[in-house]
């Protein structure tokens, strides 16, 4: 009786027949008319968003894109070893992707804004957990697409997945002839694409379509199995490397936070104006600009200072002349305040 419950509780039923899925699944592959304009339309939209660094409208551009039909259409079709789905699945995406660039290209070359904001950093380096994303919006989308009412899950699956932002990246890279930001792009929405074809691959498995369609499907499941692990381990090792390099950035910022606020703790007679860590050549450096005189660095003090940690190399930098007097007053005016706030809150 439990087990009857339970079983009941965590089975997926079809609210669909196969037919009625495939049907749905290939008409999201086709680009044209609507489609097209749509995703030129969204395209514009999320370029506008990542150059005036607005995430409400890079959010409405996922949900209106159309982006995800041909990547779903073609793991489904590689699954159920259908090879006009495939065919016109690669053809569609090829046109979504050529379109896309052309329409975030023409854009950025026309914006009077160049500069690289934060929105546009977020989506030049891709890491473990996009692509973990991605595979599981994989799964989603599919879920969203057996049932009856599909329309929330798969604008969710849209926005979590974040597939047009790294293709306005990388249109911004070839507007501005930047191939960090055009590689980074493109490779950010490859393992997007990947992860999610991997999750509709398997969940076509898993959910029986794949036997609906073919007949002794164990020989070449072994051999497809194989294909998909290869390729995922390839298209994930480069995002493995990131996730590394992006944690190590983290804890060294940490670590120079703490470091910082250590000295000022100890030493507030260092008046320190900025400071910034940064990795060279397997070395961590800590880049610390002060508004004390340059002769303070042979003082007993700051040498005291740099022995407070032994992991990061302190280079000490001077706030230059002309700007020193005006720290000065801006450091004096800030102690008034702190001083009458102090009295105040006595």
């Amino acid at each position: 009786m439990l087990k009857t419950r339970l079983l009941r509780t965590i089975i997926l039923p079809k609210e669909e027949s196969e037919e009625f899925t495939y049907a749905e699944i290939e008409e999201g592959t086709h680009f044209r008319g609507h489609n097209l304009w749509l995703l030129v339309i969204s395209m514009v939209i999320a370029c506008i968003g990542l150059n005036i660094n607005s995430q409400a409208a890079v959010i409405g551009a996922m949900l209106i894109s159309p982006l995800m039909g041909p990547v779903v259409g073609l793991s489904f079709g590689l699954s159920i070893h259908n090879k006009d789905l495939v065919k016109k699945s690669l053809q569609n995406w090829g046109i979504m992707i050529v379109t896309s660039l052309i329409a975030s290209t023409i854009y950025f070359v026309v914006s009077p804004f160049d500069s690289e904001t934060s929105q546009l950093e977020a989506f030049k380096e891709a890491t473990i957990f996009d692509c973990m994303l991605a595979l599981f919006g994989g799964f989603a989308w599919f879920l969203g697409i057996i049932r009856k009412e599909a329309i929330k899950v798969i604008a969710g699956v849209a926005v979590s997945t974040a597939c047009i932002p790294p293709l306005c990246t990388a249109g911004f890279g070839i507007a501005h002839l930047n191939f960090d930001f055009f590689f980074g792009g493109m490779y950010f929405y490859l393992i997007n694409c990947v992860f999610i074809g991997i999750g509709t691959w398997i969940l076509s498995i898993v959910l029986g379509f794949q036997k609906y369609y073919l007949e002794k499907v164990e020989r070449r499941n072994k051999k497809y199995i194989w294909i998909v692990t290869v390729a995922s381990i390839l298209v994930l090792f480069p995002s493995v490397l990131i996730t590394i390099k992006k944690f190590n950035n983290e804890k060294l910022k940490e670590s120079a936070d703490q470091y910082v606020a250590l000295i000022q703790k100890k030493h507030p007679e260092i008046e320190i104006v900025k400071y910034k860590s940064k990795e060279e050549n397997g070395k961590n450096y800590l880049d610390i600009t002060i508004l004390n005189d340059q002769s303070f660095v042979d003082n007993k003090i700051l040498k005291e200072a740099d022995s407070l940690n032994q992991n990061i190399e302190i280079r000490w930098h001077y706030a230059p002349d002309s700007g020193k007097s005006e720290l000065i007053k801006l450091q004096e005016q800030i102690n008034e305040l702190r001083a009458e706030l102090k009295k105040t809150n006595n």
